[in-house]
């Protein structure tokens, strides 16, 4: 899923206001965002009870009832949910600190030439969590209500607080750039490494992970806003044209202890609105225990077998039926078990030890009216293989009298994660114990650009990237740890042009196409996504996208619109992003998301066919500075 997040989005970018005063400037905006979702849908059945079977007098047993269903989708247009009420501000100062080797006009500075100080300040609140108090979540996933600053975790999916979750304080982005000559320059601070040429699925924009965790997978955010900055120091170097090349130019860059595990964060709190909706119960039978295994966590805290397909239907309380009691009329009984996840792994520490590094070369080649192109090398921490520790015993559960049941997932009987429910049997606590394979991995990348002006007047884009290793998840009849490393590539092409189209506007259209082939050449057998154990990996997947941006209303109003499509799944969505400017400092905003196409998919990698029950409207209004 790394990548995904800008696939369905052409952000039309506010133009902002800018105050001078002598070297210091400053320019951004205020900000006011509502939004809703529609077609997350109601019950669809009446529950049943759990019921209780007594075999012998001292025994207890249950059958497992069964909770309501669920209906909505993408033409469920009779249930609206609010999403987001979202206060944000963008504020950015920039300082020119140094010019013609004089630091503040006075001092001078031997070897720096010229220099600015810039920095990106976004504070936001949201005050969906303030009036839902248990956000999103359905009322048989046993909802714990948010608190103003206490967060927890399960072993599940985190609880986090409305501090967490909806209050932000962030100085995104903050460096100093550094001229010594007209050909040597550096960056020093917490900044954004952008060097593909690809607006969607890119892949080598692999350094800066996506932060998907505060609007969606597809939400209409500007590509630098989903961005996660990283503290790093960056040079550039210009080198002279040479054999008939021009613009050649050498940039590398280190992150000296900065560390970010995977190229998407998402969020996994069922209460958010962001929540991705990831798949359960992809038909994996022999995964072990847990979300996916052949002993799901589909129970409630009352026993009810809860529809627990996907992330955003799950209970962090959830538990686990073992059919270890008699057959009653043809349906199995057992006990329930509270269900932990252990991972022994810790994160690497933010040490010189463990920097990353990358190196591109850029340069115009003699090439029809000159191909632009860029080579990459990246050697970072961007993805973690999460496996099952099928070698720990009962002691790495750090309980007495855990009993081993399955490589790596262990019954502790009479521990109880959560207080049962009466005329609810728990026997226990089913604990799985895994490991995580953090390491740093090769990417190797290839970018660029070609105009073609004699035939077409279309400007071609490229972008390619090869990484030796990525972390899938495999049967355990393939791997007993239940993970893999695999070859991963990505290939993608892509086309603009400005086309005037008269009944339209009067400014021209300018289009976009974009497709994008994900190859694994050494797929392994049964191969399934990280995020869950959802149906299978494609060896081969096609993604596809066309956008049109319009200037219309004598240029006051901008919009774009975007088609996406997975090819293979045969589901999309269509978006709009819309930005009217009322005056000189006021604009106005129209965005959506709809997701169309089959639903429900365990084989999709983009998540767009269970993205069905999110689509979105959303406005917003602007102040400029």
């Amino acid at each position: 899923m790394a990548a995904v997040a800008m696939a369905g989005t052409l952000w039309t970018s506010v133009a902002m206001a800018t105050i001078t005063q002598g070297d210091f400037s400053v320019f951004g905006f205020f900000e006011t965002r509502e939004a809703g979702h529609w077609g997350e849908g109601s019950s669809s059945i009446d529950s049943t009870p759990t019921k209780l079977v007594h075999p012998t007098v001292t025994s207890t047993f249950a059958i497992p009832g069964k909770s309501f269903g669920l209906t909505g989708g993408s033409y469920d247009f009779n249930h609206w949910d609010l999403a987001e009420a979202r206060q944000l501000a963008d504020v950015r100062p920039d300082y020119h600190m140094v010019k013609n080797y004089k630091l503040l006009g006075r001092f001078d500075t031997l070897f720096i030439k010229d220099a600015d100080f810039f920095a990106y300040y976004r504070p936001w609140y949201d005050a969906f969590g303030s009036i839902k108090a248990d956000g999103r979540q359905r009322p048989n996933t046993d909802v714990t209500s948010y608190s103003m600053n206490h967060s927890s975790n399960n072993g599940l999916t985190g609880v986090p607080s409305l501090q967490d979750e909806y209050f932000k304080n962030d100085l995104r982005e903050w460096y100093s750039q550094l001229n010594f000559t007209d050909n040597f320059s550096a960056r020093i601070g917490k900044q954004q490494v952008i060097w593909s040429e690809a607006d969607a699925l890119s892949g080598t924009e692999v350094t800066n992970p996506v932060d998907a965790r505060w609007h969606g997978v597809y939400g209409a955010e500007a590509a630098e806003d989903v961005r996660t900055n990283l503290r790093m120091i960056k040079l550039n170097y210009i080198l002279p044209d040479f054999l008939k090349t021009a613009n050649n130019e050498v940039e590398g860059f280190i992150i000296p202890g900065d560390f970010e595990s995977q190229g998407i964060e998402t969020q996994a709190d069922p209460r958010n609105p962001w929540v991705v909706p990831a798949a359960f119960g992809g038909g994996c039978v022999s995964c072990g225990s847990g979300p996916d295994g052949i002993f799901p966590v589909n129970i409630n805290q009352s026993g009810q077998i809860i529809n627990a397909s996907e992330v955003p239907n799950f209970d962090p309380k959830g538990m686990i039926f073992l059919p270890i009691g008699p057959v009653v009329k043809g349906k199995a009984s057992g006990q329930f078990y509270d269900f932990y996840a252990k991972d022994l792994s810790k994160t690497p520490s933010n040490s010189l030890q463990n920097s990353e590094f990358g190196v591109r070369y850029s340069s115009l080649l003699p090439i029809g009216n000159g191909l632009q192109t860029s080579f990459i090398y990246l050697y970072e921490f961007r993805s973690a293989l999460g496996a099952t520790c099928a070698t720990c015993t009962g002691a790495s559960t750090g309980l007495p009298g855990a009993i081993g049941i399955a490589p790596g997932t262990f019954v502790v009987p009479g521990h109880f994660l959560n207080r049962p429910h009466p005329g609810v049997p728990v026997g226990g606590s089913v604990i799985a114990v895994s490991t995580t394979d953090y390491r740093r991995n090769n990417f190797f990348g290839l970018t660029g650009t070609y105009y073609d002006k004699d035939l077409t007047d279309i400007v071609y884009r490229y972008d390619f990237l090869y990484q030796p290793d990525i972390n899938v998840s495999v049967p355990a009849s393939v791997a007993n740890r239940g993970g893999e490393w695999t070859e991963f590539t990505r290939w993608i092409i892509a086309a603009d042009r400005p086309t005037y189209i008269p009944w339209l506007s009067k400014q021209h259209t300018f289009l976009t196409a974009q497709f994008t082939e994900t190859w694994y050449p050494d797929r392994p057998e049964g191969a399934t996504p990280q995020v869950s154990t959802n149906g299978k990996v494609r060896e081969l997947s096609s993604l596809a996208f066309l956008a049109a941006t319009n200037w219309l209303m004598n240029g006051q109003l901008t919009a774009g619109n975007v088609i996406l499509w997975d090819i293979d799944d045969n589901v999309g969505e269509l978006s709009t992003t819309n930005v009217y400017r009322y005056s000189r400092n006021t604009l106005f905003g129209v965005n959506a998301q709809w997701f169309l196409g089959r639903s429900g998919r365990f084989t999709d990698p983009y998540l767009l066919s269970r993205q069905q029950r999110f689509n979105e409207l959303e406005f917003t209004f602007t102040y400029e500075i």
